[in-house]
């Protein structure tokens, strides 16, 4: 089974850009965005198994993701949206 992924996830590096699709091209670039909303997802909105809205997590991933839009740097979006959440969470407590 190894062998199987291995094989396609290679013929896909080895194909030059020529041969896939304009529109192919554009699906694939939104596998990094979707893999990164399932991997946040949960953490965000999932405690203890059932749905919950916090709005301290959700005020940090709109920090986050407006610093990424803005300065297109993930390292500083997430340092200054863990720092939001550590300050907030020491002075408010």
């Amino acid at each position: 089974m190894a062998a199987v992924t291995y094989f396609c996830r290679r013929a896909f590096l080895r194909l030059p850009n020529q041969q896939l699709s304009e529109r192919l091209m554009s699906g694939l670039s939104y596998i990094p965005i979707g893999i990164f909303a399932g991997l946040i997802f949960p953490s965000v909105f999932v405690r203890e198994g059932a749905f919950e809205v916090n709005p301290l997590y959700v005020i940090a991933s709109i920090l986050c993701m407006a610093l990424m839009v803005w300065k297109k740097n993930v390292f500083l979006s997430f340092g200054l949206s863990l720092l939001f959440v550590v300050v907030w969470t020491t002075t408010m407590g």
